[in-house]
């Protein structure tokens, strides 16, 4: 593993070990060990060599990052990424795929790929990241970057971005491929279908932007639905200032938990306040009691907090 000052990326990929984007040769391999892919944990695997560089190229990696593969299945993103980066910390709950990614870094020489088998939402993520790179990488204002790069398995995706955004840990870019209706909530404008609490997280931490698409059949075994490219850029401060997060969020999880009722039918009883007192706040801030949650921006959620912390 190369030490946190280093420049220099990973050792370059041993001659004559195949790709792990060749369906031939990750059959093979999940073969001689025995594995096979467990659709219902989401495990697909990409297979697509032109996909994989697309992602890496969006993470404009350079040879001072730091990269975290989430749901690393056999590698075909660790293994590459470690070629060019100063380390590369992957996640994957299966043993026995974990097992194989470890196996194939160490026949590829890649000394500073570190795999963690375990459950990403049971991890603490910092200090698994300080005990492998140093807590320098963690400072503020570190020279080196963390990134997330990484394919997350669709039924994690939404509860990994909320711990992974509200989090801790310094990430300054994610390069993350999800399902596209997760993609396009991601990017959603107000008053739309998908426009939601997940769109409201992305966009008080990052600057979010679906890249392309990604068709289901570049996978193996392909899922049931198309994917997306999603990059987030962490903000260096949120675009909106409230005096209370926890209120923040708590009034935009109550207007979305009742979508389709008007936001003083859906805010009555939040925080404790009753029908009157939520009518006052919400006139006091300029807002129309009998609009809808799904029709406010940042902003006009930031006022209703900002009216109720004051008041």
């Amino acid at each position: 593993m190369n030490n946190p000052g280093d420049n220099g990326a990973g050792p370059a990929r041993q001659e004559g070990r195949g790709k792990v984007t060749s369906p031939t040769f990750l059959k093979q391999i999940l073969q001689e060990k025995g594995l096979h892919p467990h659709k219902r944990m989401g495990q697909h695997f990409l297979v697509d060599e032109n996909i994989l560089q697309k992602i890496i190229a969006a993470a404009l990696l350079k040879p001072r990052d730091y990269v975290i593969d989430i749901g690393a299945g056999p590698g075909a993103l660790s293994l590459s990424m470690a070629e060019q980066v100063a380390g590369v910390i992957s996640i994957e709950w299966d043993s026995g795929l974990a097992g194989l990614l470890q196996e194939e870094a160490g026949s590829r020489g890649l000394e500073n790929l570190h795999v963690v088998q375990g459950d990403v939402r049971r991890l603490d993520l910092e200090k698994v990241c300080r005990d492998t790179w140093g807590h320098q990488v963690l400072q503020h204002g570190a020279k080196e970057a963390i990134k997330v790069v990484a394919n997350l398995p669709y039924y994690l995706t939404t509860p990994l971005l909320f711990q992974l955004l509200r989090g801790s840990l310094p990430v300054q870019l994610f390069i993350v491929m999800v399902q596209l209706e997760v993609a396009r909530r991601i990017v959603a404008q107000p008053a739309t279908r998908d426009y939601g609490v997940l769109t409201l997280l992305c966009r008080y931490y990052t600057e979010a932007e679906l890249l392309f698409k990604v068709s289901r059949q570049v996978f193996y075994p392909p899922p049931a639905v198309d994917s997306a490219v999603v990059r987030l850029v962490r903000r260096p401060a949120p675009p909106v200032s409230v005096s209370d997060e926890t209120t923040f969020w708590e009034i935009i999880d109550a207007a979305f938990n009742k979508r389709r009722k008007t936001l003083l039918n859906a805010l009555e009883g939040t925080a404790s306040l009753d029908r009157s007192g939520w009518k006052n706040v919400l006139e006091q801030a300029g807002l129309d009691p009998t609009a809808r949650g799904e029709t406010l921006d940042l902003e006009g959620f930031a006022k209703i907090s900002e009216m109720f912390y004051n008041n």
